[in-house]
């Protein structure tokens, strides 16, 4: 027997590796509809907003230093 949850009919006897992929897709998904609403409402993606925040926070970086510290590669930061 399932349930209903945002639409979706999940089994409740879901094993601990399908339970994680639920949760990363929910996640997944809560991250795509926050940096769409961020695009729309700033217009910036969220790699440029963090790179903005760490450069705010840091002062002045290498491009390497900040592409580590937000995670990022080098091609994406230049």
């Amino acid at each position: 027997m399932g349930w209903l949850t945002a639409g979706v009919e999940m089994d409740m006897e879901l094993d601990p590796g399908k339970e994680v992929l639920v949760a990363l897709r929910r996640v997944i998904r809560a991250t795509d509809l926050h940096s769409r609403h961020l695009a729309r409402t700033t217009g910036l993606t969220a790699p440029q907003m963090l790179l903005l925040q760490a450069i705010r926070d840091s002062g002045q970086v290498t491009i390497g230093e900040l592409a580590r510290e937000v995670s990022l590669s080098q091609a994406t930061v230049t």
